[in-house]
């Protein structure tokens, strides 16, 4: 029916400008792909809190169940040149450790030190007391406390798991790792429990603190398990290139252990330098009082052979040319045998082309061959001089050997006792007063951190994975089927849902006839005049509303439209067709009974199930008594009968349908309908859906003339979704 009223068509002219306005600012805004990212994590700021508040409430945990771990350190000092006293320059150099910093790093985490810690310290033994929660943990873990001294057990009870319970006046139980009692001792007592094949265990507590009752836990590590996770404990680094000052530190539990365990390493490594010094010195020592006898005796038998000669040729004097050879001979030879001595010690370290041993002998291939020329003019003197020139050189190279020799070794008694390492104390550790880990504002701004990243990247990991429709512009493109109206969410809807069951009976929950200046009732009005001119060549004055899935509020729309098109003086009905879960009766506070299904079941009259309502000129009918068949119910001619009848009674009649894709009730009621509208709720049904409910609509002989987009949900950019707010700003300003 056209509508012919003055006031009708004066209404409708004015809602007609803001018709086109949703179609031009989908295009217009399509292309701002920043704002989407926007509006996705503003739209899913519920899920983001919710992450955002467990992975903090769960650092939060963390911070306040974690136990704290405290770090010490040591600050050593690797010297160069170490020297036992300063005035012993020359033997000390030869005894200096070259060693580079790197070779001391592995000193330090050498079972040479290390394994002597694990020995020293019992650090092979694990005990500690066997908490059954984690909050027990925390109430007693400063008030109870075990050492053991000594606990040795076969090498098959290795790693496992033996148990100690606190008694009174301190004894205690001991259990084995299967809780079979093995014996009952005391704190300060050597107890052993003797097993099979002659095998036994020794058990030596210095310590327990605790209430009787209190169970312990008491492991025996393999040594090499418990060295080498001592060793991966400690780190040690340099400080400062090519310092040689190293710092060395441990993380632990318990403050005081991590700092005896430091010291310990220190003073350990400290004493293996300083025996290091020692045992070579006594090693240099040890071949020198080897060779001082035999030059002792050379130089005997070299004072004696000249002593001798002299008697037997008389008391003869060496000319001044030949006492000045025999000088440049002696020094020669000390020379020679100096470097030659030096080279043996190099070659012991370095291969034979190394520079220095080079050097050395070039030197002495230059003194041989000056050796060489003194010994050819010596052949030029006469016999008696050349043979007391070599008896005297030979006393006095040995002679001059003897001497330095004796030096060397009474020297070397000096620096065996007074043997210091290249090792220097700086500072020992000391027991940490705060500690290093957790970090709490660390742990609680990274919570937060990561809580807030993770939230957005979930939700745009659900924004890409949702399929469903969000632009009504989308609609338009790919199926070409318009969009009649942008309907916005309505929070006092909302209100009115919640408090709907409360007073069914009683009150109107018609969102229409509470607040009229309501957003989503400015769209339906524009849907109106849309359905004005829809209207203009259909068959009939009947619109049938539909969805492709239930929750699109089809419903909430065929109500609201009609008391929308009753407040033009227009006498409109509301028929609910949907027979299995119409709800149309809710909103009016009716009862659902006499209403469709008992019209055409039943012969009622049907002026005794059409329901007045509170709104003027909007009367309704609900879906009546739920019947067996609706299908088979809606295909009676009768239904149809109806509709004409009531066609003629009402400018407009609006039919409540099921969804298209649920039933084929639709299909059925939706035939005999001048106009057919499709529900689409934002965020809900994806193209496929809709695809598939206009193509059984459209086989069904439907005149499906477009979609009402329902329930657009507020943004931050627009207020409203931004397909709706350009079309409500532009009908307001016109």
């Amino acid at each position: 029916m056209i509508p012919n009223h003055p006031k009708e068509k004066t209404q409708l002219l004015n809602d007609s400008f803001s018709v086109p306005s949703t179609n031009y600012m989908s295009t217009s805004l399509q292309g701002n792909q920043l704002g989407d990212l926007i509006d996705t994590i503003i739209e899913s700021w519920k899920l983001i809190t919710v992450i955002v508040l467990l992975l903090f409430f769960t650092g939060l945990i963390y911070v306040v169940l974690a136990r704290p771990i405290y770090r010490a350190d040591v600050l050593l000092q690797i010297e160069e040149n170490s020297r036992g006293i300063g005035m012993l320059t020359e033997l000390t150099e030869l005894m200096q450790d070259e060693s580079p910093v790197n070779a001391e790093f592995e000193i330090i985490k050498s079972r040479m030190v290390i394994g002597a810690v694990v020995d020293n310290l019992n650090l092979d033994i694990n005990a500690q007391p066997n908490y059954s929660s984690i909050l027990g943990a925390l109430y007693k873990r400063k008030k109870e406390r075990i050492q053991v001294e000594n606990f040795k057990v076969p090498s098959t009870y290795i790693g496992m798991h033996f148990e100690l319970e606190a008694g009174e006046g301190g004894s205690y139980d001991f259990f084995s790792p299967d809780g079979k009692f093995l014996m009952q001792g005391k704190v300060g007592e050597l107890v052993t429990v003797p097993l099979v094949h002659d095998e036994k265990i020794t058990l030596f507590v210095s310590e327990l603190r605790g209430e009787s009752g209190t169970r312990f836990t008491l492991v025996k590590k393999a040594w090499l398990s418990a060295l080498n996770d001592l060793k991966e404990s400690i780190k040690v680094t340099e400080k400062g290139r090519q310092s040689g000052i190293l710092q060395m530190s441990m993380e632990g539990l318990d403050r005081g252990k991590i700092t005896i365990i430091l010291n310990e390493i220190s003073n350990i490594y400290l004493r293996q330098s300083v025996e290091r010094k020692s045992a070579e010195a006594e090693k240099t020592l040890q071949f020198l009082e080897k060779q001082l006898p035999i030059l002792k005796n050379k130089m005997e038998n070299a004072e004696a052979a000249l002593n001798n000669y002299r008697l037997q040729k008389g008391s003869v004097d060496l000319p001044m040319e030949t006492q000045s050879t025999l000088e440049k001979i002696v020094s020669i030879d000390a020379q020679l045998t100096q470097f030659r001595s030096d080279r043996e010690e190099l070659i012991r370290q370095f291969t034979p082309e190394h520079p220095r041993i080079a050097s050395l002998d070039a030197q002495i291939v230059n003194l041989n061959r000056e050796l060489k020329k003194v010994d050819t003019r010596v052949k030029s003197l006469p016999e008696t001089q050349q043979e007391i020139l070599r008896l005297t050189r030979d006393m006095e190279v040995s002679s001059s050997l003897y001497t330095e020799l004796m030096n060397s070794a009474q020297e070397l008694k000096i620096v065996k006792a007074g043997a210091v390492g290249n090792v220097r104390i700086i500072d020992y550790a000391v027991t940490p007063n705060k500690s290093v880990k957790p970090r709490r504002t660390l742990v609680l701004a990274a919570s937060l951190f990561f809580g807030l990243s993770f939230g957005v990247i979930v939700a745009f990991i659900r924004k890409a994975l949702q399929r469903v429709v969000q632009d009504p512009g989308l609609i338009e493109k790919n199926l070409h089927l318009p969009v009649y109206a942008s309907v916005p969410h309505s929070r006092k809807q909302r209100e009115l849902d919640r408090h709907k069951k409360k007073d069914a009976v009683t009150k109107s929950f018609v969102l229409a006839a509470v607040d009229t200046e309501d957003l989503a009732i400015e769209s339906l009005r524009s849907l109106r005049t849309s359905l004005y001119f829809a209207k203009l060549n259909a068959a009939n004055n009947i619109t049938s509303i539909t969805s492709s899935c239930p929750e699109s509020g089809k419903s909430f729309i065929s109500v609201n439209l009609a008391a929308v098109m009753a407040a033009i003086d227009k006498r409109v009905l509301v028929v609910d067709a949907d027979l299995r879960k119409g709800r149309v009766h809710q909103f009016f506070g009716v009862e659902r009974e006499l209403g469709l299904s008992d019209i055409i079941a039943r012969d009622i009259e049907l002026d005794k199930v059409i329901h007045k309502t509170k709104i003027n000129n909007l009367d309704i009918i609900s879906a009546g008594t739920i019947p067996p068949n609706p299908s088979e119910l809606l295909l009676n001619n009768k239904f149809s009968t109806i509709l004409k009848v009531l066609s003629t009674k009402y400018n407009h009649v609006i039919i409540d349908t099921p969804p298209v894709l649920a039933v084929s009730d639709s299909t059925i009621i939706s035939r005999l309908a001048g106009v057919t509208l499709l529900v689409v709720r934002d965020g809900q049904s994806s193209l496929q859906e809709i695809e598939q409910s206009m193509k059984r609509l459209t086989q069904a002989g439907v005149n499906l003339c477009g979609v009402v987009y329902n329930n657009i949900q507020a943004s931050g950019r627009y207020g409203y979704n931004k397909h709706y707010q350009y079309a409500y700003s532009y009908s307001h300003k016109k």
